[in-house]
């Protein structure tokens, strides 16, 4: 893993797994990006879902305005 990425979806799903054992990547933040990344490869979320997310953001964000 010499090779420097600036996307985490430019990263191989071989090469994250790697990295969750890289001393350098052994913060909270890191392994969670990096286990999220996984999931999402795992089982990539639909456009229905992405819309229900992004729906349920719009009212949980109209309530604090």
């Amino acid at each position: 893993m010499n090779k420097k990425y600036n996307n985490i979806q430019d990263v191989s799903t071989s090469n994250l797994y790697k990295m969750l054992s890289l001393k350098q990547f052994q913060d909270k933040d890191h392994q969670k990006m990096i286990k999220d990344e996984i999931k999402y490869r795992d089982n990539p979320i639909t456009i229905n879902e992405l819309e229900s997310l992004f729906k349920g953001q719009l009212v949980k964000l109209s309530k604090v305005l």
